[in-house]
């Protein structure tokens, strides 16, 4: 009996001690490939503070690629659901989780320098959309710009009826207003559904013309317009953050935010516009719209936010005080 109690115990404190030593290391996880400048730039550096930061009692494990689980859209789940501890990904793909926070993607609300410090200056407005998790970071992406395989895009009148890859609801509502049909697809998916002519383009920052090799697949880039701006996010699991002591928490306080978003941004912008420096060349082209067609797509996209906000507001949501305090 007492052998017996004796390998009980024992069991119990490898158990223990097991179970300890896996809550000291989070899992985070992306979807990006290891040469994804948020990569190298931004997630290793995080693993790295934190674990200098904590003396190495609390540190992170960067999972890229997809290595947790397939597809870029079920991040949040993947989340919520404890599969990984941390995850970067964007709202847009789970829309309905975030109504107010994609808002913010509607050409004309924010501007690509100064988003994301708008968008914390307000972030307890958003803060009913992330109860379910921790939110450690949040910023808006790079200009986005309209790359396509074949038809360049030099007028409003161009893009009616191309079908173009979108990352969210919202931003598919944008390209309906100017003419377009958007198609929803995760960003890893869009190098095939271009050069197999699934989709005409794609609407997004010009970073994923290296990261996501687009360039090979794209011949024209269109630019000019207010820009459709998506927020991108890292939020981490609820109970894992409950899980960490008083001083872990403090030191992860410390390195995320408002520091970790604007690091996230600038990274973001500073990638983009080497990408498109290095696009024209050949065949290539970067076509800035003339200011006559641009205010044709801002007036659609003005239409829109006007419709968005006003069906927001009809659900209690309070969109217009959200609006009018970003735009400030």
């Amino acid at each position: 009996m007492k052998k017996i109690n004796a390998g009980v115990v024992l069991g119990v404190a490898l158990f223990t001690s097991a179970t300890l030593v896996q809550a000291d290391e989070l899992k985070f996880a992306h979807f990006a490939p290891v040469k994804y400048p948020l990569h190298g730039g931004l997630f290793v550096p995080l693993s790295e503070q934190i674990a200098k930061d904590t003396a190495g009692k609390l540190t992170i494990r960067v999972y890229p690629g997809g290595e947790l689980g397939p597809g870029p859209d079920k991040q949040y789940d993947r989340v919520v659901d404890g599969v990984a501890d941390i995850v970067y990904g964007l709202p847009g793909y789970t829309a309905s989780q975030f109504p107010l926070t994609l808002v913010t993607e509607i050409p004309g609300v924010l501007k690509p320098d100064t988003g994301t410090q708008a968008l914390w200056k307000n972030i307890s407005s958003l803060d009913g959309e992330f109860k379910r998790v921790k939110l450690l970071g949040i910023w808006n992406n790079p200009e986005s710009v309209l790359m396509t395989k074949a038809k360049p895009i030099r007028t409003f009148e161009d893009l009616k009826g191309l079908k173009i890859r979108v990352s969210s609801r919202n931003v598919g509502d944008v390209l309906t207003a100017w003419g377009a049909t958007p198609v929803s697809m995760p960003i890893t998916e869009v190098y095939n559904a271009m050069s197999t002519g699934v989709i005409d383009g794609v609407y997004t920052d010009a970073s994923v013309l290296k990261s996501f090799k687009l360039e090979e697949v794209t011949q024209y880039v269109s630019k000019g317009m207010d820009s459709a701006l998506s927020p991108l996010f890292i939020i981490m699991n609820r109970d894992a953050w409950n899980g960490l002591g008083d001083a872990e928490k403090a030191a992860l306080d410390k390195i995320t935010g408002v520091e970790i978003s604007e690091k996230g941004r600038k990274i973001q912008a500073d990638h983009a516009d080497s990408a498109l420096k290095a696009f024209t060349g050949g065949a290539k082209e970067v076509i800035t719209l003339a200011d006559t067609e641009t205010a044709k797509f801002n007036e659609a996209s003005a239409k829109l936010l006007k419709a968005t906000v006003a069906e927001l507001d009809g659900k209690g949501l309070k969109a217009s005080d959200l609006v009018s305090a970003l735009k400030q």
